[in-house]
């Protein structure tokens, strides 16, 4: 079995990919797994900031969410960009492609991107 509870980080290894929490009693939990949506700056975890985690009996554990709601700017569905959106430095907007019949401006045929 297991117990979902809240507490404050009380230190990361980013290494390791995993939290201590502290509890209200005061009680420091064993290292628990970090999941990979709340790493990095996808969950922009800081020592002192709330968690809800769960805890099972064998002492391992795993981190749920940050307790504040805030998302782990990851998406699900679509996305919609009121700008130009670059991805290793090469513009959506701006980019072309080269093929055997000349230079292909904006086409939704997909291949070697040039920008």
């Amino acid at each position: 079995m297991g117990t979902i509870d809240k507490g404050t980080i009380a230190s990361l290894n980013t290494a390791k990919n995993t939290a201590r929490v502290q509890t209200k009693a005061g009680i420091v939990t064993n290292d628990l797994v970090v999941p990979w949506h709340l790493r990095g700056g996808s969950g922009n975890l800081k020592k002192g900031m709330e968690v809800v985690f769960v805890e099972f009996d064998d002492q391992t554990g795993i981190l749920l969410g940050r307790a504040d709601g805030d998302w782990g700017y990851y998406f699900i569905a679509g996305i919609t960009a009121a700008g130009d959106v670059k991805a290793g430095g090469v513009s959506l907007q701006k980019h072309t492609h080269n093929y055997t019949w000349g230079h292909d401006p904006g086409s939704s045929v997909t291949g070697q991107a040039n920008e």
